[in-house]
């Protein structure tokens, strides 16, 4: 089933059940907030971001409340960094890979009743339940973000679940599927969108657009030897017929990886060779400069639990070609992107063309980012958590 166009409106509307308390609601005073993620600051990926974002929400709520910050590969949390999300008085536990110093943080922190820890990668939660079992005070809530839960769940990852507070998932796609698996798991999932980082699109949702001559395409991934659904080598395969229908067409790719060796090579091979460029890593810096240069943002990519990386490219006012699976879909409305079948070339080639042809709507694209603005994002999630049953 393919899902277009569905906001953190279209899942907090007044008509909609889970956007309210149920009558039995309480306030949720935790006496220590504990953030466990298994990386904040090491790297740019979707993960940390949203790891971040859940390190905003909770460093807002934990004064005076103690707040302890576990990472699993963290090795440094730079003061500027902290401070950018208010987290400078977080007591930190960076475990810099290590498993074992991970679980030694969780359970020193978790000693005292009444904690709450919010967990934004699934496979750490089993450290919380069995947690919980020698503390029952112990709550704990799990972030869902798509392609770690599209398979068959281990025991120890169910029980973990079913003794959550609360499940959060970044999509309806994903709440869908480990629901029809897993029932009674699929009936604690409620669905919460990422947010738009407001620091990183700050100067992307507020600079004027000029009319807009470009003809790039511009794509961002990770390029990891075991993810090779991005949707890259779809683009680079498709950058021949988009030339002949528009020769200026030029894509430009960032990110790096194990896997960009063989898709540099696919390059090479191509009689599109000259107009396909790699990056490499950016910062956000460059990166802001590379989404405001380009004219469509495309990753066809068959495995985004949601896409951060297209909020990013529509708070420029920039489209985005997504492919028809996942929860990327959800992203995208009509007046801000276009989908595609995953993996079918010839499609991705005329949705590329249409959208570097088309008249678009920058700042409808832009009010389309902003319904997952970090500020409802924030909102919905306090009402989640602090006054649920």
């Amino acid at each position: 089933m393919v899902r277009t166009g569905t906001s953190l409106e279209s899942v907090t509307s007044p008509g909609s059940d889970a956007a309210k308390p149920s009558p039995e609601a309480r306030n949720f005073h935790p006496n220590r907030w504990i953030l466990l993620a298994p990386e904040i600051f090491k790297h740019q990926g979707g993960i940390s971001r949203v790891s971040r974002h859940y390190l905003q929400v909770v460093s807002e709520l934990s004064d005076p409340v103690p707040l302890d910050l576990i990472v699993l590969n963290d090795a440094d949390a730079p003061k500027t960094e902290l401070a950018r999300y208010g987290a400078t008085n977080a007591r930190l536990h960076l475990c810099n890979r290590s498993k074992w110093a991970c679980w030694k943080a969780v359970w020193r922190a978790t000693q005292k009743p009444g904690a709450h820890v919010v967990c934004t990668q699934v496979y750490l939660s089993p450290l919380l339940w069995i947690a919980r079992k020698l503390d029952r005070s112990l709550s704990y809530e799990i972030l869902l973000h798509g392609v770690e839960v599209w398979k068959p769940l281990s025991c120890s990852l169910r029980l973990a679940l079913g003794g959550a507070r609360n499940v959060f998932s970044v999509s309806r796609y994903t709440k869908d599927y480990v629901g029809a698996r897993y029932p009674k798991i699929g009936d604690k999932i409620t669905v919460l969108p990422n947010a738009l980082d407001p620091q990183f699109a700050a100067r992307l949702l507020h600079k004027s657009d000029e009319p807009h001559e470009s003809t790039t395409i511009l794509a961002v991934s990770r390029m990891a030897a075991h993810d090779q659904k991005k949707g890259i080598d779809h683009l680079i395969e498709a950058m021949p017929a988009i030339r002949r229908a528009i020769p200026a067409a030029c894509l430009r790719i960032v990110g790096d990886g194990a896997d960009r060796a063989r898709l540099e090579e696919l390059a090479r091979r191509s009689e599109a060779a000259a107009s396909i460029s790699f990056l490499g890593a950016v910062d956000d810096a460059c990166l802001q400069e590379e989404i405001q240069a380009c004219r469509v943002f495309a990753l066809p990519s068959a495995k985004e639990g949601f896409g951060l990386v297209y909020l990013e490219a529509m708070a420029a006012g920039r489209p985005c070609i997504v492919a028809q699976a996942g929860g990327a879909p959800e992203v995208i409305d009509e007046h801000s992107g276009i989908p595609v079948p995953y993996g079918d070339v010839t499609a991705l080639a005329n949705a590329t063309v249409q959208a570097l042809t088309k008249i678009w709507n920058p700042e409808r694209i832009k009010a389309r980012a902003q319904h997952f603005s970090y500020a409802a994002f924030a909102e919905r999630w306090r009402q989640l958590v602090l006054h649920s049953a």
